[in-house]
């Protein structure tokens, strides 16, 4: 199944509720500009004392190679896939040897394997970019990139992703490693990146938990400011050793988050407060909240403060931090939570 055209896939077909949501997020747009403008506290957990399970979303791409011939070349059947440098012989090929859905999947084998699905470039929005996997005792890699043309020697990549021979699994991301976890060798397992680039923050999901966050703009070569920036993932046949791999992918797919993604949306809040800050940034916990992981990121990605809040009023010494904008953000019950920070 191949599928180029936008399809709209919400979670619950409700028109006038869609319309409500669209309200309500410009409703707490408005809230938040105007407590940064008036420095008063600032609500970033939620701020709705609503009960929902509604997200609108729209799938830019799918495919799960069952539409192409076995043994031929991805790239080569279709209009979408590419290859790093365009050549035939850097392409992945249609394989029949597993496959989640259906009979296909594709199969990277090797260092001459490189496929590459272009996307955008997004500069604004946030897109998911989902699939299945399967790694062999060889390992596997893929990555995602700021900047990539099969025409073009300029690169710059957001994110790297590397699979050993036992399954160990290490994200690279702002030119250091930002998380680590593990899978099972020849078994199927999920794979998410989220981009966010109206937040600039990028988030890796393996089998439905978080392994990374990070300032997705960074260039992940060497850490530095770089382009917040969707352009295209990378499935290359490498592992963790930079030597050959084996690896197969399927139901690959492209989705743009367009509304609102909640399983649950309560009245308590976590606030901060003041915003600019300069001395001190107050962060207050609801009774419903037993503790949540803050850290501040400086634009370049680097953790400039970090503290376990675990009382009613968690207070975080800002002095030591240069005038610019930051990022807050929290981990709370297994969820994050991202939030712009002046300091001055």
């Amino acid at each position: 199944m191949i599928s180029l055209s936008k399809t709209t896939a919400p979670r619950h077909s409700f028109p006038k509720l869609n319309l409500f949501i669209k309200f309500i997020i410009y409703y707490i747009a408005t809230i938040i500009q105007n407590q940064i403008t008036m420095k008063k506290p600032l609500l970033f957990l939620s701020v709705i004392g609503l009960s929902l399970s509604a997200s609108a979303q729209t799938v830019l791409f799918e495919d799960n190679f069952d539409a192409y011939t076995v043994d031929l070349g991805v790239a080569e059947q279709s209009l979408v896939w590419d290859t790093w440098d365009g050549s035939a012989g850097a392409d992945g090929s249609v394989s029949a040897d597993y496959a989640f859905s259906g009979t296909n999947s594709a199969k990277i084998d090797g260092l001459t394997n490189d496929l590459v699905l272009p996307i955008g470039p997004y500069d604004a929005g946030k897109y998911d970019v989902k699939f299945k996997m399967l790694i062999t005792d060889a390992g596997g890699y893929f990555n995602l990139l700021h900047q990539w043309s099969a025409t073009s020697t300029t690169y710059e990549w957001a994110v790297d992703v590397f699979f050993g021979a036992d399954g160990a699994v290490n994200v690279q991301a702002g030119g250091a490693l930002a998380g680590s976890t593990s899978v099972a060798i020849s078994e199927w397992f999920d794979v998410q990146v989220t981009a966010d680039l109206d937040l600039d923050l990028g988030h890796v999901y393996i089998n439905g938990v978080e392994v990374a966050t990070w300032q997705w703009s960074l260039n992940n070569a060497n850490g530095a400011a770089g382009q917040n920036v969707l352009a295209a993932v990378d499935f290359y046949g490498t592992n963790d050793q930079q030597t050959a791999s084996l690896y197969y992918i399927d139901d690959v797919q492209l989705i743009e988050s367009t509304g609102v993604y909640t399983e649950e949306v309560h009245a308590a809040a976590i606030s901060m407060w003041p915003n600019p800050a300069s001395n001190q940034l107050n962060i207050e916990l609801p009774s419903s909240v037993q503790s949540a992981d803050v850290q501040i990121f400086d634009a370049q990605g680097r953790v400039v403060a970090t503290t376990l809040a675990t009382a009613a009023m968690q207070n975080i010494d800002v002095t030591t931090c240069e005038a610019g904008i930051y990022t807050v953000i929290a981990k709370c019950n297994g969820a994050v939570y991202a939030q712009k920070l002046i300091i001055e």
